[in-house]
């Protein structure tokens, strides 16, 4: 992991925004002396304070990371290998926070796995990787989680190996927890190649019902679709979808006959040459979080698309009053 050929992957924990800064300046500085590719991948609001700083630098990208890795599992094939195998033969430094305050708690097990797949998928990689952990605002299991799946920790008491690094096949290992069960109001269909083109029709309807936008009820339409297809060209069994409502967001997903799939599907392309391998990769890409569960012999796939937010507006008066939800069925609650 620390191999000076290969893979360089450090976390930094920082107290204030001077302290952000700093870090992300100077990392910068270091790649730019190098005379190599340097990415900086950060969410929006911090972009809008560190690329001033940084100016039009030569050999320097910034990246909006709350867009390309609001799912974390996006993050290694979307951000870290797009942009070594962009800047192929060189070395790659990347400067990024992928759990920043703010993050749905949801998200925290998704960002200390993909923090472990990095030293499983990525170590040979020529890549330097300064992770960003807000010390004061991230909860006390984040931080932990960091110097469980980084070499090597910063912060003030200076630069030195984590005492409490895991391979990452234990991190793993440790996050895997079983789905909870979908609830009792939660739409149920089989999945059939026959039925794929009603499956697709059903699920689009009561997303649209409940306010995603038309964008991405086709994203979803192709999720379903690479969902159900894999559970029907790999399964020896019965597949089901189901799909419901929760808090904020719309819950769909496909069991299927099988065992627990490779840690890395989904988050490092097949080969060009490949016929299969790239659903689950896709699916990553759409969502904004994606579950897999293995219990029993059946293997669950959970996909989750934030919905807007609900806007209410004032009424105009007591007796114009109405109340803005879903249409009776229209959606099971």
């Amino acid at each position: 992991m620390t191999d000076p050929d290969g893979l360089r992957h450090d976390a930094l924990f920082y107290d204030d925004d001077r302290g952000y800064l700093d870090a992300i300046t100077g990392f910068v500085a270091q790649g730019r002396a190098a005379g190599e590719p340097v990415l900086v991948a950060v969410p929006a609001d911090r972009l809008a304070r560190v690329g001033p700083t940084l100016g039009a630098a030569d050999g320097v990208t910034l990246a909006d990371m709350s867009a390309l890795g609001r799912n974390p599992a996006a993050i290694i094939p979307a951000v870290l290998r797009d942009f070594v195998h962009r800047h192929s033969g060189r070395r790659s430094w990347i400067v990024g926070e992928s759990l920043w305050p703010g993050r749905p708690a949801a998200t925290y097990r998704h960002c200390a796995e993909h923090e472990a797949m990095i030293n499983l998928a990525l170590g040979s990689y020529p890549l330097t990787v300064l992770c960003l952990f807000d010390r004061d605002r991230l909860p006390a299991e984040a931080l932990a989680d960091a110097r469980r799946t980084h070499p090597v920790v910063r912060g003030g008491a200076g630069t030195g190996p984590s005492v409490d690094y895991q391979p990452p096949e234990q991190v793993l290992a440790g996050c895997a927890a079983p789905l909870s069960p979908p609830p009792g109001h939660a739409a149920t269909m089989p999945v059939t190649a026959a039925g794929l083109g009603a499956l697709r029709a059903a699920v689009a309807a009561d997303a649209h019902a409940a306010g995603l936008p038309a964008d991405r009820t086709d994203d979803l339409r192709i999720v379903i679709t690479e969902l159900a297809t894999n559970a029907i060209s790999h399964a020896g069994g019965p597949a089901t979808a189901r799909w419901w409502l929760t808090a904020g967001a719309l819950a769909c997903e496909v069991s299927a006959a099988g065992g627990p799939a490779d840690p890395l599907a989904g988050r490092i392309p097949a080969a060009a040459t490949a016929e299969r391998g790239r659903g689950l990769l896709l699916v990553h890409q759409l969502c904004d979080l994606v579950d897999v569960g293995s219990a029993g012999g059946t293997t669950t796939v959970r996909v989750h698309l934030a919905l807007p937010p609900v806007s209410i507006p004032a009424p105009r008066s007591a007796a114009g009053a109405t109340e803005r939800g879903f249409a009776p069925g229209a959606f099971p609650l």
